[in-house]
């Protein structure tokens, strides 16, 4: 199983619930299935050319040895020179190499923003991520999913032009142990094995909290979110545990949460102000999966709702992303099934447990499950629903596929839903049951060619029939290897034009196969036009840097959600230059036809690498005492 930057291959990420929960259930079950996938990295030593006939790509000026010739509008040409690029047009070992460790913890640090525009908005950006690969005994990080957290914060201060950088590993307590013992303490969800060998391995289900997904700030405290276990509690400005080291600062939310998880992707509703999230459990005795919703104020991150209905679900529950409307909250439900021969592999410390979930790709239609908001307000018949037998949840079925994101839904003027999607025909986790011989994925002879390539693709649901709407086929707005789409969250569950995901370097749609494997990391980021996908704009970088997920700002006196403003705004992103081992900081200008293509308006070095990283969110009006804060160490 592969990690791409872009996460190509964050379906994992849905299996953490069902690990998290069944490892004692691994030694109950057994069923078969294995599958193994092998290929070889393509060696380039001429010039690979991609042309685009319906959207309109550019690229950074820098010069490197891999360009010959600039990128224009319809014409994409690098010169290779003994160097190893994958089909999409990406340097293999430079991607690899964004897999290191961050080297340092840095204190509040001021930088100078010449070039920040007045009308940005004050605020906070924070990421997070995973940003350690080994112990401090050697023993490696086998999957990047299974790297301890790190926040990344940067304060904008517009009238002085500056900005307050600070960065910290989330002191878990997996993290902790492992920084006390200098070993590997725990096993990871995705491979990464205990230091010790196979016998201290054998037989422990354990694993730590890596926090390293997600991160939300309200009011007074930051969140650390991952869906493997309860979210961290942070100091907004110090990025310390807020209530003490390891597990004191795990937070089930004033027992809000039912389990012993919380999703990563919660989804913002602005008509509301509420965030809407859910939580998978899995009973291995019974065979069902648990999926419970919670709907939180945006202030107090606490229950605003009478109950948190829950629906079942046959099977493990592969649920990573969700999206939601007005009326509903909505998830793509595969049918799978747990595969006893690589649960048993992983129970005996041979491999990890991702490769234990099965999902059948040989059903030919998926089931899209739309939830009603109304059981927020009910208290009595709202738990443990069965989805396929009671009248009050909404199944459409669409033509079989594989969701990794959502990009966002609304309710039309026809009662229809319409929904944005990141889809691929096939994926196969037992790929994470190979890695026994202790390689990581990224230093794989060639990890993208063992995941099919996404497409994006929306869909309109004929919610009082039932079905797709008839008049509304499925409509594919991108196949650049698309990935983490992005819009402002002013217009979560609101009709919109615009999402911003990351992208290939090359576009290959007319080389690659939607329905083979073969695939790519992150080089480039569009501007998807969805009413017209013709218009698209794409911004490639060069085949050593890889653009993580953009977050869209708006500007200052702008409404993205008035007509005609959707994309005023910025675009942030942090891109990671393996080949030299750098990141920088990036704003692009996206207001008005062909602004992305006119490249970004500021590009800041950062005082430290930062590897490959996940998600973040940028908190207007989340500000600091600059000076002040300097004088704040992190400890």
């Amino acid at each position: 199983m592969i990690l791409l930057t872009k996460m190509n291959a964050n379906f994992i990420l849905f299996i953490l619930f069902t690990v998290a929960q069944s490892g004692q259930a691994f030694q109950q079950q057994q069923h078969t299935s294995s599958s193994s996938q092998q290929s070889s990295i393509r060696r380039f030593k001429s010039i690979i050319t991609a042309t685009s006939s319906k959207t309109t790509t550019t690229t950074t000026s820098t010069t490197s040895e891999y360009t010959n010739t600039k990128l224009n509008s319809n014409n994409m040409s690098y010169r290779i020179d003994e160097t190893e690029l994958t089909p999409s047009g990406a340097d293999l070992n430079a991607w690899a190499k964004g897999f290191s460790t961050c080297p340092q913890e840095l204190p509040p640090t001021i930088l100078d923003l010449p070039h920040l525009p007045p009308d940005f908005p004050g605020g906070t950006y924070y990421r997070n991520g995973h940003a350690r690969f080994e112990a401090d005994d050697g023993t490696k990080v086998l999957h990047p999913f299974d790297g301890d957290g790190m926040i990344v914060a940067m304060t904008f201060d517009p009238k002085q032009k500056r900005m307050l950088f600070r960065n910290k590993f989330i002191q878990t307590q997996g993290y902790m142990e492992d920084k006390r013992t200098g070993k590997m303490s725990a096993r990871g969800l995705f491979g990464t094995m205990r230091s010790g060998g196979i016998l201290a391995n054998a037989f422990r289900t354990r694993h730590k909290n890596v926090a390293n997904t997600n991160v939300v700030h309200c009011k007074d405290t930051l969140y650390a979110l991952w869906e493997g276990g309860l979210p961290y509690a942070l100091d907004p400005l110090t990025l310390e545990n807020k209530f003490g080291p390891g597990i004191q600062s795990e937070t089930d939310l004033d027992r809000l949460t039912v389990t012993d998880n919380f999703a990563a992707h919660l989804r913002y509703d602005p008509k509301t102000k509420t965030y809407v999230n859910f939580a998978v459990k899995f009973d291995p005795n019974t065979g069902y999966s648990t999926i419970t919703l919670f709907e939180l104020d945006q202030e107090t991150f606490r229950s605003c709702k009478p109950s948190s209905p829950s629906i079942v679900s046959e099977g493990p529950g592969l649920i990573h992303d969700f999206i939601l409307t007005d009326n509903y909250c909505i998830f793509n439900i595969n049918k799978c099934k747990l595969d006893g021969k690589n649960g048993l592999k992983a129970l005996l410390g041979l491999s990890g447990f991702a490769g234990a979930i099965d999902i059948d790709a040989n059903v030919k239609e998926t089931s899209i499950v739309l939830v009603p908001r109304y059981l927020f307000e009910e208290t009595k018949g709202v738990e443990g629903i069965d989805y396929l037998s009671d009248d009050r949840i909404i199944v459409c079925k669409v033509p079989n596929h594989f969701n990794f994101h959502f990009g966002n839904a609304y309710e039309d003027e026809h009662g229809h839903v319409v929904f944005d999607t990141v889809q691929t025909t096939e994926i196969s986790l037992d790929g994470m049951s190979e890695m026994s011989a202790g390689v990581p994925v990224w230093d794989l002879p060639n990890p993208f060619a063992l995941v099919t390539p996404n497409t994006l693709v929306r869909y309109t649901l004929d919610v009082e029939n039932r079905c797709m709407a008839k008049e509304y086929p499925p409509k594919t707005l991108s196949t650049r290897i698309p990935e983490f789409p992005s819009l402002p969250k002013e217009m979560s569950t609101r009709k919109h034009r615009y999402l911003y995901p990351v992208a290939s370097h090359l576009d290959v749609s007319n080389r690659l196969d939607v329905n083979a494997k073969g695939s790519g990391p992150a080089g480039a980021i569009q501007k998807v036009d969805t009413l017209d996908p013709d218009m698209t704009e794409t911004f490639a970088f060069e085949p050593y840097e890889f653009p993580g997920e953009v977050v869209f700002v708006p500007k200052v006196g702008r409404d993205v959600a008035q007509h005609g403003q959707e994309d005023a705004g910025y675009l942030l992103v942090h891109v990671v230059n393996g080949k030299d081992k750098t990141t920088d900081f990036l704003i692009f200008d996206v207001e008005g036809r062909k602004s992305l293509e006119k490249g970004p308006i500021l590009r800041q070095g950062l005082p430290t690498f930062l590897p490959h990283m996940l998600h973040g969110n940028f908190f207007e009006g989340v500000t600091f005492d600059f000076e002040a804060a300097m004088g704040v160490p992190l400890q």
